[in-house]
């Protein structure tokens, strides 16, 4: 017996921390192949940074999860510049960890006329990005009509969107791609599946424009599904703005889903370059702990580390002007540069929520 209980006493964290696994997330891109190193911000990624992250990850991935924005930033890409752009992140991201399934997630800055998503755009990023994992034919499916997808695998349903619609239009792909996601989310019920969301541009308020960043509309017809389905899903992510920030979906106060933005290494609207890893509970798939590795000018490519482990999100659904973690939590907005126009107050938060009502 004595023996007995000295064995579980040894195993019994090594199955807990079995339980624990976690993704690579890394967003806006932005890469530019014939840009030369110049200094970190206010540019597009240049080879060196984004090489310098890829030598820095470490670890073992199920996903690596790149919720758009590859291309840099120009009013129009030809086809073979988005062609080589493409394959070159994805062979070198794939080398991180030669066994992840990559998934990514369309940018405007991904389309061959920027803010634009039209066929001749999915048919490059699909044949590019997304072929490689299409066993079934599945994805060509729903991407090569309309830019979005899913890849499931064991109880896991992750439902990568085009959000380019809910941004710019057509408003009716829009409705239709809503539509689509109802339809999977009743199937991802049905088959007792737990649900992650990807996409590029988050629901809510912009916080420099102050304005919506999707058609109202839209919006609501999107929040009334995740109202239907809150359930199942266990995460939601997305990309666009560059910062680590996140949006708060409740309904009636209370908070049922979330979206985490993950930052860019992009550091073109002030921030650090950045990426994440997203750890989760492997039976619920319910994420635990967001840890940030970034970068800055003060020591370049050497990648330092930050953890965010509040999920519940009390402090920015119940706000004091006092918060330790409020204050954290801007400070780590622009991973730890310096903001002077983002500060923790109470329009903060209130822009960090969006009601479903």
């Amino acid at each position: 017996m004595k023996s007995l209980f000295l064995f579980l006493l040894t195993t019994l964290p090594l199955l807990g921390s079995a339980q624990t696994d976690s993704v690579l997330v890394s967003s806006d891109i932005h890469l530019d192949l014939n840009l030369k190193p110049s200094g970190f911000y206010h540019t597009d990624s240049d080879t060196t940074l984004f090489l310098s992250e890829v030598h820095h990850v470490s670890g073992k991935f199920p996903f690596i999860i790149m919720p758009g924005d590859f291309l840099s930033h120009q009013p129009t890409h030809d086809t073979g510049s988005m062609i080589k752009t493409f394959r070159y992140i994805i062979e070198h991201v794939q080398k991180a960890d030669t066994g992840a399934i990559i998934l990514p997630a369309l940018g405007n800055n991904d389309c061959e006329t920027h803010n634009v998503p039209d066929v001749p755009t999915y048919r490059v990023f699909y044949n590019s990005m997304l072929k490689r994992i299409d066993k079934n034919g599945a994805i060509a499916k729903t991407f090569l009509a309309g830019g979005y997808y899913r890849y499931t695998r064991g109880d896991l349903s992750i439902i990568v969107l085009n959000t380019l619609f809910c941004a710019f239009g057509p408003q009716n792909d829009a409705v239709k791609e809503i539509e689509w996601l109802g339809h999977t989310l009743q199937a991802d019920l049905q088959e007792n599946k737990k649900v992650w969301l990807v996409y590029h541009i988050p629901p809510g308020i912009d916080r420099y424009s102050g304005d919506p960043s999707w058609y109202a509309s839209v919006q609501q017809m999107y929040l009334d599904t995740i109202k239907k389905y809150a359930g199942i899903i266990k995460f939601q992510l997305a990309g666009h703005t560059h910062m680590d920030d996140c949006r708060l979906i409740t309904d009636s106060g209370k908070l049922i889903s979330y979206i985490a933005i993950t930052p860019g290494l992009d550091s073109r609207n002030g921030n650090n370059p950045a990426y994440q890893v997203m750890h989760y509970n492997a039976p619920d798939k319910t994420i635990n702990e967001i840890t940030t590795w970034y970068t800055d000018s003060a020591t370049p490519y050497q990648w330092h580390s930050f953890g965010f482990k509040a999920l519940d999100f009390n402090f920015l659904l119940h706000y004091t002007a006092g918060s330790p973690q409020g204050k954290e939590f801007v400070k780590h907005y622009s991973t730890n540069r310096p903001m002077p126009s983002i500060t923790w107050d109470a329009t903060f938060c209130d822009e960090s929520i969006i009601k479903t009502n």
